[in-house]
């Protein structure tokens, strides 16, 4: 019944929906969360450029569980109230679980944690899984599915997820096993249509004498996945790779760091991504020498377990500079075929902090140098909620927040730096938040770049309460909104042979060119009257997805960008600032 008084409500608020949409200027954010508590929240983006947004907050004596998709246009398609999808008593709102995972259909797959397998006098708890398409369906039943026969279990946290090449998704978490006392991996995998394939009972990492903790899990390619975790007191690191029927593919698994954590928890400390290789990096930092000087590390482990960088079990030290260093977060880059991280630095009492960046080779090579880039100078500001996300090729942009009052409670700055990945130049960077009257921010999440155009960004703002939700969707070329219908974005004779990336031209534009075959091909860049002023582009054009830059040095106005090959001629039309 729960789908059917969905989709009725949906086309009666379709009018009211569509008036909250991604606004052009920068104060204008648009709230994705009503005035009410929130605790927990996430964003990630659907293939098609819509996002679904997770909600995790008190109401009516419990917490709910609830989802919002936000359109690629800033429409709220569920309406002003997100769509609930659990609300059975629960003991916690949060013990460091993953939430959100959106499939590549763009259906969200959302894990709630709470006691409904449970007397109420115990309250143990249990993981169920949702699957939600994007019209609001909940395609594994309105109850979900439950990923351990619907047991519940006194501890239980750190749910991880993953979805792998037949569409199945795999989800893995920590359990204090009644037998031997000990934190055990579990593991289930549910398939696209919602059966259980797995046994968490057999498909399980246990040892008596070993307490192991904090899974991630990533795509391993071929139908397998490769699960990180902590083994021990001293939570050493390691990688296993687990095939389609939950064994072990590996002799045995890879160690890629010794442990040595102090009581930092670990969900506070690592970021674990694919390699894009089948493979898994992890970043983290740590004191392993007890200086009090933390520093940050990189490993990579191949698709057969061996460990990619020359550093080995040690990890690749990211930066030499000598400065306290903090929360690292890295990307692969199939374009350049390496890596990129952003962190934290500051001095000893953390009075003085900088934003640096580095690029990392396949074998662990430091490519920024050894010191890495300067993204912010060292200075009495504080930064926080830093992500990396990948660019048009050539460039990856840079997300951090800064504060000159030292905390949050004051005015915030949210910042996209965009460089160019081989000279280290700085391509773009704006405050896409600043407004005449700042208010305190934090929380930032940032998403991966859509069809290199643009990313979306939600942080927790003080635009009428400590709680709002907000978000604004960032272009390439860092602007905000949905671009105005002249200053063009995808106006264009074929958007899947021709198209302008850019949407407002400040400096530099940069067009898309996708055939199925090399062609020659001529970019020629005219004037509203007509006049020939740049020809960025003559030669062949290889097959596949290619980019054009123009150095868009002329007078503010509208021009044309012809591009004339054997199919033909299309032309989009592109406004400079």
């Amino acid at each position: 019944m729960k789908k059917f008084a969905l989709l009725a409500s949906l086309m009666l608020m379709g009018a009211s929906a569509s008036m909250a949409q991604w606004s052009n200027k920068q104060d204008e954010y648009l709230r994705v969360f009503p005035e009410k508590s929130l605790y927990e929240s996430d964003v990630q983006m659907a293939p098609n450029g819509n996002a679904w947004l997770f909600f995790n907050y008190p109401e009516d004596g419990t917490i709910k569980y609830a989802v919002q998709l936000v359109d690629s246009l800033g429409n709220l398609v569920f309406g002003e109230e997100p769509l609930v999808v659990s609300q059975y008593p629960t003991r916690t709102y949060n013990v460091v679980n993953e939430y959100l995972t959106v499939d590549s259909e763009g259906n969200a797959i959302v894990v709630v944690h709470d006691c409904r397998y449970s007397d109420s006098e115990k309250m143990a708890m249990s993981y169920t899984a949702y699957k939600i398409s994007q019209t609001g369906e909940f395609l594994w039943g309105e109850d979900g599915v439950a990923l351990d026969g619907e047991k519940a279990h006194d501890f239980s946290a750190c749910m991880a997820t993953t979805e792998i090449a037949d569409k199945s998704i795999v989800f893995a978490w920590q359990e204090v096993d009644v037998e031997t006392y000990k934190n055990v991996l579990r593991m289930q995998r549910i398939s696209r249509e919602g059966e259980i394939l797995w046994d968490p009972a057999e498909v399980c990492l246990k040892d008596p004498k070993v307490d192991y903790s904090y899974p991630y899990l990533v795509d391993g390619g071929n139908n397998q996945v490769l699960m990180v975790y902590a083994a021990g007191s001293a939570k050493d690191l390691y990688v296993r790779k687990i095939d389609f029927d939950g064994a072990s593919v590996w002799s045995e698994d890879t160690q890629i760091y010794r442990g040595g954590w102090g009581n930092i928890p670990l969900q506070s400390v690592l970021d674990v991504q694919p390699s894009g290789d089948n493979g898994v990096i992890v970043a983290w930092y740590d004191d392993r020498y007890f200086t009090q000087v933390e520093s940050v590390y990189m490993t990579y482990v191949k698709t057969n377990g061996e460990i990619g960088f020359a550093a080995g079990v040690e990890g690749q030290k990211l930066g030499l500079a000598g400065w306290r260093s903090f929360r690292p977060q890295c990307v692969y880059d199939p374009t350049s075929d390496s890596f990129y991280a952003i962190w934290e630095e500051s001095n000893s009492g953390q009075s003085w902090s900088r934003i640096v960046a580095q690029r990392i080779g396949k074998e662990g090579e430091l490519l920024w140098g050894e010191n890495a880039l300067e993204l912010r100078p060292l200075t009495q500001v504080r930064y926080g909620y830093q992500s990396v996300q990948l660019g048009v090729p050539g460039e990856v942009a840079f997300f951090y927040m800064e504060n000159e009052s030292g905390t949050y409670a004051g005015e915030v700055k949210t910042t996209a730096t965009v460089i160019n990945v081989n000279d280290t130049t700085l391509r773009r960077e704006n405050d896409f938040t600043a407004c005449e009257n700042s208010t305190p921010k934090q929380n930032l999440r940032t998403t991966p770049m859509h069809d290199g155009r643009y990313w979306l960004a939600m942080w927790s703002d003080g635009i009428e309460s400590p709680k709002d939700l907000v978000m604004h969707r960032v272009n390439n070329d860092l602007t905000v909104g949905v671009p105005e219908s002249n200053a063009v974005e995808g106006v264009q004779a074929d958007a899947n042979t021709f198209v302008a990336l850019a949407t407002l031209i400040e400096g530099e534009a940069m067009f898309a060119t996708n055939f199925a075959t090399a062609t020659q091909a001529t970019l020629a860049i005219y004037d509203i009257n007509g006049a020939l002023v740049a020809t960025p582009f003559e030669g062949v054009l290889a097959a596949g997805k290619q980019y054009i830059e123009w150095n868009a040095n002329v007078p503010a106005g509208i021009y044309m960008a012809t591009l004339t090959t054997a199919q033909g001629v299309e032309t989009v039309k592109v406004l400079v600032k």
